[in-house]
């Protein structure tokens, strides 16, 4: 009995913050997630972005882990990026002055890979938002008759007088 209460509250907070803003910064906030290197400082920004705004955890796993596939996938397009920024000369004076700030070098940009990922990541946000917040409205009617329909979802409903 109490496990099943346990349950019911941890699956209750992967359901806050459904609203349609909330699952799309959701979307936004587990693409920088997932396309930012673990061992750098922004990822851990970007993770403590999830407890302090309202989003949904669920919709921001998901995310996070989708483009976590994409970052492995897309590693040599990362790296060709990267590089490139890097050794262009007129940004030679620009990564030099970042790399003497106090906090920037912990970002890892001037690895190559990691500064392609965090480039798309930065430029991608609030057009996949933007994006995401669309495509949420017009698949929710779709997607919420979905879900109510599944075995799972039965299940999960059955335990709810459980929950108090």
């Amino acid at each position: 009995m109490i496990i099943i209460k346990l349950i019911y509250r941890f699956l209750s907070y992967f359901q806050s913050h459904s609203t349609h803003q909330g699952l799309a910064l959701g979307i936004a906030v587990g693409m920088l997630l997932g396309l930012n290197p673990i061992n750098s400082v922004q990822f851990w920004i970007f993770l403590t972005f999830i407890f302090l705004l309202k989003l949904n955890l669920s919709t921001t796993l998901a995310s996070s882990l989708i483009f976590w596939l994409i970052r492995y996938l897309g590693k040599n397009a990362f790296f060709v990026l990267g590089e490139f920024l890097l050794n262009k000369k007129s940004l030679l004076a620009f990564w030099s002055y970042f790399y003497h700030l106090p906090i920037l070098p912990f970002t890892n940009f001037y690895i190559p890979d990691y500064l392609g990922e965090i480039i798309v990541s930065l430029f991608l946000f609030i057009p996949l938002h933007l994006f995401s917040l669309k495509l949420i409205k017009v698949l929710e009617p779709f997607l919420y008759h979905w879900w109510r329909t599944t075995k799972l979802y039965m299940i999960y409903r059955g335990y709810k007088p459980y929950a108090r």
